[in-house]
């Protein structure tokens, strides 16, 4: 324990320099060696050059590093993770405490975290987002992993409305997995070797105008730096890069013939797939989909030509080249990776071919609802639209406080049907939902596949899922951070009980049995930004440690 935070601390203090392209993995934190299974996540600035060809700049991580370190636990474990905010207030940064700025890019110096993808409690010292851990201040989370969590790929990022964009654009991010448990994989798998890739969408000039915006002046600052170095090829690519753990463009070797494990997380805060595809495929190499949102397919191995993971999302990938040579693969139009493919040498033998394979006990909260009866009153409608001012979810723009969507209860079969005016992205905390609907545009989306995060352009899609033990808030939004801070963004609840009624656009108060957590005060809806009307006053809701848990 004590040498991870040393290394912590050690990194927080140094800059993140690449020296050559070579591919690299984060630095791994085994929550189950930790004492008393804790550990420290610090957000932090940090001086970084990934190798764009520019100066280094200054950006905010998680951990220590760009990205964070891989958080790796068991089943049935219950992390401590302390989190501490070391930035310090800007004197000159706009604040969601001003007058008509809820819904906006602001207190970039506040931040909390999200277990995304993680199916754990958002009740307090859980994963609740509303929780606000001002500069200087700590919180202590306590995340249960229960025992029957799928094991998968999730990550862990800030999550404060506001800064949102700000911190995940600039690359706060950790890979978080819940391990596979001995004899859980056939052999072919678990045999193979893994490569934890988490890819970062690194756009200057967006990042620069929501630090504008919010008066981010050091932030702003440190982007202008590399826009105005005006590097070779920059203007090519709009100031817009992709870095797969930190490191741009860079070489990954490979043995012919050998199958990897590719664990791809997309950290993204655009509406963008991650559209990761081969631009040159020298070395013949070929894609079996594994799992997707740290979920395994029922159809493995499923080919595909081209990875359309949402912003947000994460993909497992079987990859094997078949041949000696380079194969380049490019993500969000851009070149990302080379692979450097070597012969198999000595009396090795290649892989086989993979054996068709998915688990044989899904837990009760991934169980098939393709062809399960809704739920009396359970079946509601999910719009996301607009942006900017006017970033909406069923018209509405987020109200914080003791003011939901929508309502169900433990053991119903819920079913939301989606729809997005133009291009956004649906992210949902707690529950993973499973797509029910097939009008998609690949089959990287199938029905029947479970994911926590939806994009397939502007298509709609059905997904159900059932709320099992977990009751309290679940937040929807979009994951271009940009639109979830001002505004795209609502809350949904889990009632505790198990004979309920689902309650569809509620726009209002929740009460009555089953509530398990403060869920805030009754607040009337507020002006758009910069209107000039007032605000009710932030409240209070819980005093923990140093850090105060607002309804925001």
């Amino acid at each position: 324990m004590r040498f991870f935070l040393l290394i912590s601390f050690l990194l927080s203090k140094c800059s993140h320099r690449v020296f050559a392209s070579s591919f690299v993995q984060p630095a791994v934190w085994d929550v189950n060696q930790m004492e008393n299974n804790t550990i420290e996540l610090n957000l932090d600035w940090l001086e970084v050059d990934p190798g764009f060809g520019g100066p280094a700049y200054e950006t905010r991580v998680l951990g220590g590093s760009f990205p964070g370190p891989t958080i790796l636990v068991s089943q049935n474990t219950t992390i401590k993770v302390t989190f501490n905010n070391k930035l310090t207030r800007q004197s000159e940064a706009k604040f969601s405490s001003e007058s008509g700025r809820k819904n906006d890019i602001s207190d970039p110096d506040t931040g909390n975290l999200h277990f995304h993808g993680g199916h754990v409690t958002s009740v307090l010292p859980g994963d609740d987002t509303t929780l606000v851990v001002g500069p200087g201040e700590s919180y202590d989370y306590i995340i249960p992993v229960l025992e029957e969590h799928a094991p998968g790929l999730h990550w862990i990022h800030p999550h404060h409305h506001g800064s949102t964009s700000l911190h995940v654009g600039g690359g706060a991010a950790s890979a978080f997995i819940v391990r596979d448990p001995p004899g859980f994989l056939p052999p072919q798998l678990e045999d193979a070797a893994e490569k934890v890739m988490v890819f970062q969408d690194i756009d200057m000039f967006k990042l620069q105008q929501q630090a504008l915006r919010a008066n981010d002046e050091k932030f702003r600052r440190s982007m202008l730096r590399v826009i105005d170095s005006k590097v070779p090829g920059h203007s090519d690519l709009k100031n817009r890069f992709v870095t797969i753990n930190g490191v741009y463009q860079p070489t990954l070797t490979m043995t012919s013939g050998k199958w990897q494990r590719w664990r791809m997380l997309f950290a993204g805060w655009r509406t963008s797939h991650l559209a990761f595809r081969t631009l040159d495929n020298g070395a013949d190499c070929e894609f079996q989909l594994l799992a997707k949102d740290g979920v395994y397919l029922s159809d493995f191995p499923r080919p595909v030509g081209e990875l359309l993971i949402p912003t947000g999302g994460r993909a497992d990938v079987m990859v094997l080249c078949n041949s000696v040579g380079n194969t380049t693969y490019s993500a969000i139009d851009r070149e990302v990776m080379t692979v450097v493919v070597e012969e198999l040498e000595g009396s090795s033998m290649k892989d086989n071919d993979l054996i068709p394979w998915a688990p044989e006990v899904l837990p009760k909260y991934l169980q098939d609802l393709t062809t399960s009866k809704v739920s009396p009153g359970c079946s509601c409608d999910t719009k996301f639209s607009g942006e900017g001012d006017h970033s909406y979810v069923n018209g509405r723009s987020y109200l914080s406080g003791n003011h939901y969507l929508h309502s169900s209860y433990l053991g119903a079969v819920v079913e939301r049907h989606l729809s997005f005016e133009k291009e956004h992205s649906y992210h949902q905390h707690v529950y993973p939902f499973q797509l029910v609907s097939d009008n998609f545009s690949s089959n990287y989306f199938q029905m029947g596949d479970w994911h926590d995060s939806y994009m397939d352009g502007d298509r709609s899609a059905a997904i159900r899922y059932r709320p099992t033990v977990l009751s309290g808030k679940i937040m929807i939004h979009c994951h271009n951070n940009i639109h979830s801070d001002r505004g795209m963004l609502a809350k949904e609840y889990v009632l505790n009980i198990t004979n309920g009624q689902c309650q569809c656009d509620i726009f209002g108060s929740i009460s009555g049995s089953g509530i398990v957590d403060d869920v805030g005060p009754i607040l009337q809806p507020i002006s758009a930004p910069n209107s000039g009307a007032s605000r009710s006053m932030m409240t209070i809701l819980a005093l923990t440690g140093s850090a105060f848990a607002a309804v925001i």
